[in-house]
């Protein structure tokens, strides 16, 4: 496998599904509304980022083969994409645009699922693809992905950005002197859902990746890639947010990092042993801390058993600890 494509793979699935949790209340009707729509607004959460990091891992892995983004010269590659599903429209290249076209029958990946409608890819600023501070403007034109076993779907229309903040400097990569960070804007993102049911995503955040060398951490006995990933501006006078918007329900919705999440390979990408996140939606806020033990409390060995989710709701506090 390639390292490059690796960096950007282990980016999919990272987020952790947030948890709503059934509660006593006065009225454990209204109760079981706020968690029923919070619990569905968490799994929308998860399916936008999860899409959002698959569309940017094929983007990445196909572009450094390319010429006009990488660094080789030969179209070849354009003919041969290992993408799944997709074919890639070439015919403007010579204006740094690609259109990947999604032929939406082609079941991938696992859940198996399949994708329609296209992607307008520019390089607006830099060279290459791989050079510092290039930015890729990332169009999507009735994206849809749809979950086979039980057709649920989710559609996009908007732009985006990724800022290659220190370049792919693969050599440097895996000696460790040097880090793969990209910057991610998104505004107005339409979410289209299967039930017709319509969101608006807007989002600001940052991730990084490190190899650490086998004689880093002497719990750790092998080389490992280290990801963590931050909220990168500033809203109504909250730092680190990384989302916000209106959900499916009109309810507004905003996403902050209090401490930047952390996990490697080793234990798991999705086994984070460090951060805290803060999930605020319809104006309650759920506080996820992760990396703790069966206690709920920061985890004393290499890799956590879990994360501890607390929320104060009419001033009913609670929290459960769950496991990965």
């Amino acid at each position: 496998m390639k390292t490059k494509n690796l960096a950007w793979t282990i980016a999919i699935g990272l987020f952790v599904t947030f948890t709503a949790c059934k509660k006593e209340n006065n009225d454990p009707d209204n109760a079981a509304k706020l968690d029923s729509k919070v619990s569905q607004h968490n799994s929308d959460a998860n399916d936008y980022k999860a899409e959002s990091d698959q569309t940017d891992n094929d983007i990445n892995s196909s572009l450094s083969d390319i010429p006009s983004f990488g660094r080789v010269s030969s179209a070849a590659s354009i003919l041969s994409s290992p993408l799944c599903g997709v074919i890639i429209d070439s015919s403007q290249i010579a204006n740094k645009i690609l259109f990947y076209n999604f032929d939406g029958v082609t079941p991938c990946f696992s859940p198996t699922r399949t994708r329609s409608g296209q992607i307008k890819v520019q390089l607006t600023s830099g060279n290459l693809w791989s050079d510092p501070g290039s930015v890729l403007t990332i169009t999507y034109i009735n994206f849809k992905v749809t979950r086979l076993s039980n057709n649920k779907s989710i559609m996009f229309n908007g732009v985006k950005t990724l800022k290659n903040i220190n370049g792919n400097d693969w050599l440097g990569f895996i000696s460790s002197t040097s880090t793969l960070r990209y910057q991610e804007r998104a505004l107005n993102i339409a979410v289209t859902f299967d039930n017709n049911l319509s969101a608006t995503w807007n989002s600001a955040r940052m991730t990084e990746w490190t190899f650490i060398q086998a004689t880093t951490n002497p719990n750790i006995p092998y080389a490992h890639i280290s990801f963590s990933a931050s909220g990168d501006t500033t809203l109504n006078g909250q730092t680190n947010t990384d989302s916000w918007g209106i959900n499916r329900f009109g309810d507004a919705f905003v996403t902050h990092y209090n401490t930047p999440i952390v996990s490697n390979n080793y234990c798991g990408l999705w086994r984070f042993n460090s951060g805290e996140l803060v999930h605020n939606v319809n104006a309650n806020n759920f506080t996820l801390t992760l990396g703790v033990d069966q206690n709920g409390n920061p985890t004393p060995y290499t890799c956590a058993y879990g994360y501890k989710v607390s929320w104060n709701i009419n001033g009913n506090s609670n929290s459960v600890v769950l496991s990965y």
